[in-house]
């Protein structure tokens, strides 16, 4: 099958769907607004570098129409409705799937009613939505997409990547951190950004400090609150237990899942969090907010814990309640087995095909 794909050529997330739609035996030719390298497969920049994000998108649509014509797609991607969507509908381009990111219906949407109108026009053009969470199902819909055209699947990761050293029980004790095991290994792999709001995670270190409790945490993220985070550190007497890594690649971020037993997101706003499938995966015990992304995969004591929004005590202690919890063990098998059953990558890209199957003959059809 011939793929148009349209999407932010620098992103981790284009480029690993980029390479699994070739490896696959796709031929893929991706269209992006801004330089990319390494993304795996022939690339192309489109539009004219504006300063404004909106003329930069707008001055691509020619491409895209000329680019149609020369590749002659069986269907085309589009990855993040404000940009690449909006640059699809616009095209014309027919036989194409959105495929939506989490922020594009649950904040860009609600900005304002211009942000409102635009994502309601680009989603009752768009042939097939695909989502990644129910939330963002609904959220589709109320906007105005037609029921029948949204598809909800967790985009995955790789299980086999993402997995524990051994069994998953010998890795939980009676709790990580129970008597004998050492500090409680805490790991937080989201970028620095007030969505992830990083800081009731240092004011919880610092809760735990205080209380000397023993850990050891990492955060592998970067981005705009790095000097914050720096600073909050500082305040909470925390720098000899806090290891800032930064942005890391996939095998030292691999490494670190299967090192760490505590995952800990505090995110505001989310669908299906690719890192909580990883951490899910890798066997760690999860310790998220309570919004409804994380609902999908995390019941409270089930599979993990579910903490208030901006709530750094009640993530205090829920990572001093995991370190004695006997059902600790039983909560990493619940968790990886959650994702094996619905949260495989190899799995979605089966699905997927045939869908793009399915969009691929209404085209020729039409």
């Amino acid at each position: 099958m011939r793929i148009l794909l349209l999407a932010h050529g620098p992103s981790i997330h284009t480029r690993r769907w980029a390479r699994a739609y070739r490896s696959r035996g796709h031929e893929v030719l991706l269209l992006t607004a801004h330089e990319a390298s390494d993304t795996g497969v022939p690339t192309r920049v489109v539009g004219r570098a504006w300063p404004v994000k909106a003329l930069r998108y707008l001055s691509a649509v020619p491409d895209v129409r000329r680019v149609f014509q020369e590749f002659r797609p069986d269907v085309t991607i589009a990855h993040f409705l404000p940009n690449y969507g909006l640059l699809a509908a616009l095209a014309g381009v027919p036989a194409w799937m959105l495929a939506c990111w989490g922020s594009d219906l649950l904040v860009n949407a609600k900005r304002t009613p211009l942000h409102r109108a635009r994502a309601r026009y680009v989603l009752r053009q768009a042939p097939m939505i695909h989502v990644d969470a129910a939330v963002l199902a609904d959220a589709a819909v109320e906007l105005g997409a037609d029921p029948r055209s949204v598809w909800t699947r967790a985009w995955g990761v790789d299980t086999a990547a993402f997995s524990p050293e051994g069994p998953v029980p010998a890795r939980a004790g009676q709790g990580p951190g129970h008597a004998g095991a050492g500090p409680v290994r805490i790991l937080w792999t989201r970028q620095l950004e007030p969505v992830y709001d990083p800081e009731p995670f240092v004011r919880a270190l610092g809760l735990l400090k205080r209380r000397a409790f023993p850990f050891r945490a990492t955060m592998a993220g970067d981005g705009p609150l790095r000097a914050g985070v720096e600073a909050w550190i500082r305040e909470e007497g925390v720098g000899e237990d806090v290891v800032l890594e930064g942005f890391v690649g996939e095998e030292r971020l691999r490494a670190l899942y299967r090192s760490a037993d505590l995952y800990v997101s505090l995110s505001r706003s989310d669908s299906t969090s690719q890192s909580l499938l990883e951490a899910m995966s890798s066997g760690l015990v999860p310790i998220v907010t309570d919004i409804a992304g994380n609902r999908e995969w995390v019941t409270h004591r089930r599979e993990g814990y579910l903490v208030p929004v901006g709530d750094a005590e009640a993530l205090a202690c829920a990572i001093q309640e995991s370190a004695g919890d006997p059902e600790a063990g039983p909560m990493r098998v619940r968790a990886r087995a959650r994702v094996l059953e619905r949260g495989s990558f190899a799995d979605t890209l089966e699905h997927l095909d045939a869908r793009l199957a399915t969009l691929a003959a209404a085209g020729r059809r039409r």
